[in-house]
């Protein structure tokens, strides 16, 4: 009987041993990094969405980070391009990837009023789109509204440039990637972004030998338009150092000589700057790890992306 005893008890205690075990298993699954697809009705559009939540969130009100895709893409392809929920130690935020209207399954656009495909050809409200995602997004979650800010590349960073224009009280900062603030459409048609209100930081990422939208502005060497051309990154470091009540002379380095250059506007109105990375031997596609990260290491566009976010709120 004593040793019957004794066997209820081993038992009993690996029974506890092992449901405390499947406990935490099941604590730690909920507190790992979860997408989720989602869509948000709008202006009659159903509109999709993936949303990255980092992992261990708890109940912190979290930065929100906008990214959007380029002409052609979705959200869920720019995910995996650019890596950002894996940089996403540099500031754990919520991520946002949302899809642009798709005139065939897995290709959106944006309306960027001047480019692209079939959202500028539906005059589609992109920037209202991109509001009632960030309430929608605020109405079910809990962020930090001093700490949200968009990203995106061609397309996606025109929409980028557009967003700070519109709505600086929406964003900390942003950071277009190969984009352009002005330009004109097929129809000939000239649009450039507004005055903002107030000063955003911003820093601008641009490939030398971007052959779609050009360093330099003009007509890209590779468009089948003459008419359409494309505002240069000198236009858009002017506009919005005037914008942001910078002082006239940036500071400029070379951090891998020959290859990376840094442009910085700091000292701007209301503590923002403005810092513009240009890629000697960059084309038109989003970069991959030619920034100089702590100790010397390589790090990734994603990476210096989130970095310059952490260091700015509103």
């Amino acid at each position: 009987m004593a040793a019957s005893r004794e066997t209820r008890r081993w038992r009993a205690a690996l029974i506890a041993r092992l449901a405390a075990a499947v406990a935490l298993c099941l604590c730690a699954a909920l507190a790992q990094a979860e997408d989720r697809r989602e869509i948000l009705s709008w202006q009659g559009n159903e509109r999709s969405y993936l949303l990255h939540l980092p992992d261990r969130a708890g109940g912190t009100a979290l930065p929100l980070v906008v990214v959007l895709h380029g002409a052609g893409g979705n959200g869920a392809d720019f995910a995996a391009e650019t890596q950002f929920a894996a940089a996403e130690t540099a500031l754990k935020a919520i991520l946002v990837f949302p899809d642009g209207v798709q005139a065939e399954p897995g290709r959106g656009t944006w309306d960027a009023h001047f480019c692209c495909g079939k959202a500028l050809a539906d005059r589609l409200d992109d920037i209202g789109f991109i509001g009632a995602l960030i309430e929608r997004i605020a109405a079910e979650r809990k962020i930090d509204r001093t700490r949200v800010y968009a990203t995106g590349m061609s397309n996606g960073g025109m929409m980028t440039y557009q967003l700070a224009a519109a709505h600086p009280d929406w964003f900390a900062a942003v950071a277009p990637v190969s984009a352009t603030i002005g330009g004109t459409a097929r129809s000939g048609a000239s649009f450039l972004i507004d005055v903002p209100a107030r000063p955003v930081s911003l820093m601008i990422i641009h490939g030398r030998r971007d052959q779609s939208i050009p360093y330099d502005g003009g007509v890209a060497p590779n468009a089948s338009l003459p008419r359409i051309w494309k505002m240069s990154v000198a236009d858009a470091l002017s506009f919005w150092s005037a914008a942001n009540g910078c002082p006239p002379a940036p500071q400029a380095s070379e951090p891998v000589p020959g290859k990376l250059r840094r442009i910085a506007y700091a000292g701007c109105r209301d503590e923002s700057e403005i810092v513009h990375w240009e890629i000697e031997d960059g084309g038109h596609y989003w970069p991959d790890s030619p920034f100089p990260g702590p100790g010397g290491q390589p790090r990734s566009a994603a990476a210096e992306i989130l970095s310059f976010f952490a260091a700015h709120s509103r």
